[in-house]
Order: structure tokens, then C-alpha cells, then sequence
């Protein structure tokens, strides 16, 4: 049970970094037209093909990190863990989907393929099929939340750690409000919101360790 809640916390922690830095490697966030995506892949390809290696990375630890939740947090203890943790199952399986549409963008901006061919297919994955993907996200948004509530309830890390939910809803809407103006690019404004939830899943993966790190201090 001890290796289970360190390798929990760890798979947490570096899932976390790794969700973070494969975006940090993309050249945008949260761009959904077509030719500008194609644009922008065809600038940067070996980032934007790293990036998605990272955070199929990122969907595997997140993954790896169910089982131990599950162990430590049965549901009949925590209703919000085990929400969460049921979310974060189906969202790491939406965190590896988008890494293939970022792989797929590599593919359709490779020199010698014909971007105009390809503008109708990246433009209907960004619209029509956009709808698979986004309640894989919505599920992976939504139970990082939870679990940052359950861990909070169960006094694993302060009630502190899920406000940073709060903090990314709320410089989602002042950047996109008050960005231009200032200055503040939307690459920004979207790193600093996942930066928010990385933060808050680092944080629990840290205290997830160190509570059974203290308990083999007894």
C-alpha cells in the first residue's frame, strides 16, 4: 500500500508537468481554425510532433495514476475523489485524443503535402468531429476539479488547492476581456490557465507522497 500511494503521487506529479510542458511546446492554445493550425504546425513541426509525444506521455501517467486512487480513496469514503478519479480515467483517454489531432497536424503539414487538400479534413476535425473530443476534455477538466475538492475534504492539501480552478476560470475571462489591451497574447492567457490546474495537480501528487512518506516516519 505504501509503494501504491508514492507511485500515485508520483504518476500525478509527472503527469502533470508533462500535460503543462506539451503545451508550453505547442506554438498556440486552443486555436480551432483550420488554416491557421496548419499555419502554425507548418512553422514549428518537430515542436508541435514533440508535443504530442509529451502529452501522450501525460494521458499514460495520468492513466497509471487511477488504479492507486482508487485504493487509497474507496468510494464509500469520498463521493468527490471518487467522481474524480472515475473523470480523470475517461479524461486521460481525451488527453491522448488530442495529442493524435496535434499528430494528425504534423502529418497534414509536412513538406510535400498539399495543405489545400488537406484544409477540408483539418477544418471538419475542428468542427464536426470536435464533438467526440470535447466531453473527453469536459471529463478531464472536471476531475481534476473534483479531486482537487476530494483531496481538500480530506485534508491532503489545503482548501487552497482548489481555488486555483477559480484562478484559471477567472484569468481565462480577464484575458480574454483585458489581453489584447494589455499586451497579454492568448498562447499566454491559455498557459496560465492550464498552469493553474497543473499547479493544483502537482500540489495533491506532492501531498499524496508525503502523506505516506510521514507515515513511515511512526
Amino acid at each position: 500500500m505504501k509503494t501504491t500511494t508514492r507511485l500515485t503521487g508520483t504518476f500525478l506529479v509527472a503527469g502533470a508537468l508533462c500535460f503543462w510542458m506539451s503545451w508550453l511546446l505547442m506554438p498556440e492554445v486552443g486555436v480551432t481554425d483550420a488554416a491557421t493550425i496548419l499555419r502554425l504546425v507548418s512553422a514549428q513541426p518537430e515542436r508541435v510532433l514533440g508535443s504530442s509525444v509529451v502529452q501522450l506521455l501525460s494521458a499514460a501517467l495520468f492513466a497509471l495514476a487511477v488504479p492507486g486512487l482508487v485504493r487509497q480513496f474507496p468510494g464509500d469514503k469520498n463521493s468527490w475523489m471518487r467522481a474524480g478519479t472515475a473523470l480523470l480515467g475517461v479524461g486521460a483517454c481525451g488527453d491522448a485524443a488530442d495529442a493524435i489531432y496535434h499528430q494528425l497536424a504534423y502529418e497534414m503539414a509536412r513538406p510535400g503535402i498539399d495543405q489545400t487538400a488537406m484544409l477540408p479534413v483539418m477544418r471538419r476535425m475542428q468542427t464536426v468531429d470536435l464533438k467526440y473530443l470535447l466531453p473527453l476534455i469536459l471529463a478531464f477538466l472536471l476531475g481534476c476539479a473534483a479531486l482537487a475538492i476530494g483531496a481538500a475534504r480530506e485534508k491532503i492539501v489545503p482548501v487552497a488547492n482548489p481555488l486555483f480552478f477559480a484562478l484559471a476560470i477567472g484569468a481565462g475571462i480577464a484575458g480574454g476581456i483585458l489581453g489584447e489591451s494589455i499586451g497579454v497574447g492568448a498562447r499566454m492567457v491559455g498557459l496560465t490557465c492550464l498552469g493553474f490546474l497543473s499547479a493544483s495537480l502537482v500540489w495533491m501528487g506532492v501531498a499524496i507522497w508525503k502523506s505516506d512518506w510521514k507515515q513511515d516516519q511512526f
